[in-house]
């Protein structure tokens, strides 16, 4: 029996290591609120758990406000963004992967490999960057669309690999947030409630 549920356990391991390395699930949230007051946070095209990977990842509303902690569909592996400059989606096991090396770039969920589309310098700054082409920043896009659900109705944003500029800097500057804290106050007025 002991042997049976060893072999389980280390079989287990080699099939799934990034899931049992997970320690601190994490939001990719921006630094500017702009009109949302629960933030804006990188997520994947998907409901929770019902994920579409190939979709990619979008920006969205953050859902950390609804009291669940954070989501499956928007909960990172902390230490192996620190540690191998990978930004993995826990429960879908994908990682950000940059589609291709210029500006408008689609940011792709690819199952996890090491390659260089999958290695992102986080900047002190706040900045995310892809370690290949240091010059794109991910960037929220600028329009925001009702997403459904939600009290106010969640929305969504594009979320792109773009030139890393100080115009756009409040779209391109990321923190990493484990708890909803909340805003205030939008700094802008709401397009939709």
């Amino acid at each position: 029996m002991k042997f049976t549920l060893f072999a389980m356990h280390f079989l287990a391991a080699l099939t799934f290591p990034a899931m049992l390395r997970a320690q601190t699930l994490t939001e990719l949230k921006l630094r500017s609120p702009l009109e949302e007051t629960r933030g804006w946070c990188v997520d994947l095209f998907a409901h929770l758990t019902g994920g579409l990977p190939i979709g990619g990842f979008q920006g969205h509303n953050c859902f950390s406000y609804m009291g669940n902690g954070v989501t499956e569909d928007q909960g990172f592996d902390l230490e192996q963004i620190n540690e191998d400059n990978e930004i993995r989606i826990v429960y879908f096991d994908r990682c950000m992967t940059l589609n291709e090396p210029s500006p408008g770039a689609f940011v792709a969920a690819e199952p996890c490999s090491g390659g260089a589309a999958q290695k992102f310098d986080v900047r002190a700054d706040g900045r995310i960057a892809p370690e290949a082409v240091p010059e794109l920043c991910l960037t929220m896009g600028t329009d925001s669309v009702p997403g459904g659900g939600g009290d106010p109705i969640h929305l969504i944003r594009k979320l792109s690999f773009e030139t890393c500029t100080e115009e756009a800097a409040e779209r391109q500057q990321w923190e990493f947030r484990t708890r909803f804290e909340g805003y205030d106050t939008p700094i802008y007025e709401r397009p939709y409630d």
